[in-house]
């Protein structure tokens, strides 16, 4: 029996829901969110039925092709770790979708949100699915954009359209770098199978591999936000609610996470993969924990903490055992369950209040009960408190570094430890801050904010059930376990992996190092103000926004800068510079020649009295052109330059040569005096010295750039010759004996093409700027006008 393609149809559901609740216009009907979320929902529920299969090691492999003459295809591929972030992007898409029917409520431009929202969820999901590099990075950068466009959703806002504009920039040039090591890996290997190379043996010997894993990891680190592009991700939140919550806190920001857990079999073992997520990822944790204490926006301070979580993610990573693939795959999960929640409950209080200042905020859970629980829920499990999911995945972390210095090198694991510790402490208090401010405090500092719209419970309804999901996995670990996280652990680690999780170990070095990072963090709760103080006496420049936005202004200055200078002068000056170009590039090439070896010069062949006849010609002309007062002296003049090269051709046995050139000099001759006789005749003022004395060393150089191509033309064949292609295949291929002619119709005939397109141009543009002189009033017609004017 033929399998069925459930990971394509998949696709195409949610393909087709896109333009679908466009053409709706959803904002007109109630309770919308309801129907928009049933085909995520189906998505979700065709991926619960393969929790059994994939656990027995049944993988759902799916293969269409793309472009046979290249060799590609679309390669789709379910297991562990396919299967598990595919529900994290199906199920919480489903929730977005329900709650984006509430949040954009008679929005006229909902159905165009929902539009972008389910092809992001498509574009996700191909990456998850996808067993073929270059189909995932086609499917990376579809997220690339329908992010962007999410972001800048608000278009009008300034604050929306340098969100999405940062945010297309880096992730774009990250996505184009990562294409780049993605080639060199596929090439090194010989496949651009995933599952081929996950199993490559040696792959960290090929030259190839310290590059490619470079790029790589460029394109992971600006797609996950870590230091130093960690910059956009804050930006981003000028993006709706919803779309915060699911392109930034649940899915697109783990595409970064996934690509090293999807690869970390075949590129991780080395020093440079460990100490690269190591360091990068301590870094991002340590600065984006920081960060949460200084925005009183409940977005920023979420983004930042997303960002310090997927700095945790990453370090998890860079380690090669079993306890850091368990405590990855809970910690992705974890996060996913309730930083999710977190935004959509700010979006939440954002539509009632009109604000997200936690300086306007007070006593907020006794007007939203439904909100503050789920906030709370969520909340303490971000914060790592027992026993929500959250401090199991902090108990998972902290027991691979212990694992690491009690087995490896003792000094990366006691320093890791610590700095996991402190960056628990620090997730402690910024949670209990967002609580504390937001929910259960007396009085607001500021102007109290107050509930205008208060939510329904069908608005509540999606984070409280993500919230819910996440606070009953600790307490059902056996019926999770082996369906979900022990394949997912087990494709990351490359080999079976067993998972066994227990929220209570007894007393152990672990749970002391948690408690006292939690007494830790509630120490900074209290001295939250102080912190906040000495954040704001931080200078702009160690902004990343500052910087990148310093940056991308002097690109712009520079481009400026260069068009003028290229491009800004008369159009003598823009040859000049273009053929100086030309002249410093064989120059480069001569100085890699050796001579004579390369370039023999036969000095004995004779010159015959006819090539001096017409060397001596086109010299007299090419001067007489250059030193014409009149422009049909100049024409006539260069005409004669064009007949003499003719004869050349002539001379040398080449007469389909000599009729072409001869047609197009004749051509030439013709379209310029039509031409010149439109234009009426100008004085031009004289050349300076200056331009004069340009002018004759362009002119120079030039002469020697063509001597220079003629003696590479006459010189040794580098590299194998076509010519002998032409020859051979202009009769059979192109049915024509005129090799020259066949080449310029049927083997260049794209070529030519686009020179005749480009002549077409040119023409257009002459005959309207002659229209435009002829059109245009001379100057006595001018002045009449003016004075009529002024008289009426």
């Amino acid at each position: 029996m033929q399998p069925q393609p459930l990971l394509l149809l998949s696709l195409l559901l949610l393909a087709v829901s896109s333009p679908l609740l466009w053409l709706l216009r959803p904002h007109r009907f109630r309770h919308v969110g309801w129907v928009a979320a049933i085909p995520p929902a189906l998505v979700t529920a065709m991926l619960l039925t393969q929790l059994q299969p994939v656990s027995q090691g049944i993988f759902l492999h799916e293969r269409y092709p793309w472009s046979a003459a290249l060799g590609l295809e679309i390669i789709l591929r379910l297991d562990g770790l396919a299967l598990f972030f595919g529900l994290i992007v199906a199920g919480i898409g489903a929730a977005v979708a329900l709650y984006t029917g509430y949040y954009l409520e008679d929005h006229p431009r909902q159905g165009y949100f929902y539009s972008l929202l389910f092809l992001f969820m498509v574009s996700m999901l191909g990456i998850v699915w996808s067993d073929n590099l270059l189909t995932l990075f086609v499917f990376w950068e579809g997220t690339s954009i329908t992010s962007y466009l999410l972001i800048s959703f608000e278009h009008e806002k300034k604050e929306a359209r340098d969100g999405g504009r940062r945010a297309l920039i880096v992730t774009g040039f990250g996505g184009l770098a990562m294409l780049a090591g993605m080639v060199l890996l596929g090439q090194s290997v010989g496949t651009y199978t995933i599952s081929d190379i996950l199993f490559t043996p040696n792959l960290d010997a090929s030259p190839y591999y310290g590059v490619a894993l470079f790029l790589i990891l460029l394109g992971a680190f600006t797609k996950s936000a870590q230091f130093p592009f960690h910059f956009w991700l804050p930006g981003a939140m000028a993006a709706p609610t919803p779309a915060s919550a699911y392109l930034h806190s649940a899915t697109m920001v783990k595409a970064g996470i996934f690509l090293l857990a999807r690869l970390h079999p075949a590129l991780s073992g080395t020093d440079l993969w460990f100490w690269s997520l190591l360091t990068v990822g301590a870094a991002t944790m340590l600065l984006g924990a920081v960060s949460a204490f200084r925005y009183y926006d409940l977005k920023a301070v979420l983004a930042n903490a997303t960002v310090s979580q997927l700095g945790f993610l990453v370090m998890l990573l860079a380690f090669h055992s079993e306890a850091a693939y368990v405590a990855a795959v809970v910690g992705i999960l974890a996060h996913a369950l309730y930083k999710g929640p977190l935004f959509l409950v700010a979006g939440i209080v954002d539509h009632a209040t009109g604000t997200r200042d936690l300086r306007r905020f007070a006593r907020l859970g006794r007007e939203l009960p439904w909100v503050a629980a789920t906030a709370v829920l969520a909340g303490l499990s971000m914060a790592g408190l027992p026993p929500f999911f959250g401090f199991l995945a902090k108990e998972t972390l902290l027991e691979t570094f212990f694992h690491h210095a009690e087995h490896d090198v003792p000094w990366v694991g006691w320093i890791g430890l610590g700095v996991a510790a402190l960056g628990g402490a620090l997730f402690v208090g910024y949670s209990l801050t967002l609580l504390w401010e937001a929910f259960f405090r007396r009085e607001a500092p500021e102007e109290a904010a107050h509930v205008h719209h208060a939510p329904g419970f069908g608005f509540v309804f999606a984070p409280l059930a993500l919230t819910l999901v996440g606070t009953a996995i600790p307490f059902v670990l056996t019926a999770v376990e082996k369906p979900l996280l022990t394949p997912t652990a087990s494709a990351i680690a490359g080999h079976p992996v067993e998972v066994h999780l227990a929220l209570w170990h007894g007393v152990t070095p672990t749970l002391l190092v948690s408690l006292a990072a939690i007494a830790v963090g509630v120490g900074f709760f209290a001295i939250r103000s102080a912190l906040r103080r000495l954040l704001a006496t931080t200078p702009s420049w160690l902004n990343g926004t500052y910087l990148f936005d310093r940056l991308i202004y002097g690109l712009y200055d520079l481009a400026a800068w260069s068009t003028r200078t290229v491009q800004g002068g008369t159009l003598a000056s823009q040859a000049s510079v273009v053929l100086l170009a030309a002249v410093v590039a064989l120059v480069g090439a001569l100085t890699q020649v050796r001579w004579p070896e390369d370039l023999p010069i036969d000095w004995s062949a004779g010159v015959y009295f006819e090539e001096v006849v017409l060397v001596a010609l086109a010299i007299v002309a090419a001067i007489t052109t250059v030193r014409a007062q009149t422009r049909l002296n100049a024409i006539v003049s260069i005409g004669v330059v064009g007949i003499t090269v003719t004869l050349f051709f002539v001379i040398f046995d080449a007469p389909d040569l000599a009729l072409t050139q001869l047609l197009v000099d004749i051509l030439t001759v013709v379209l310029l005096v039509l031409v010149f006789y439109k234009i009426p005749p100008q004085s031009l003022p004289p050349l300076s010295r200056v331009v004069r004395i340009r002018n004759l060393v362009v002119s120079v150089l030039v002469g020697l750039l063509g001597f220079g191509l003629t003696l590479f033309s006459v010189g040794p064949r580098f590299l194998p010759t076509i010519s002998d292609y032409f020859s051979l295949n202009a009769v059979p291929g192109g049915h024509g004996a005129n090799v020259v002619n066949v080449i310029l119709v049927d083997f260049r005939g794209f070529d030519t093409m686009g020179e005749i397109t480009v002549l077409a141009i040119a023409a257009v543009g002459g005959y309207a700027l002659l229209r435009s002189a002829r059109l245009r009033p001379r100057p006595a017609d001018r002045i009449a006008l003016n004075h009529d004017s002024e008289e009426g």
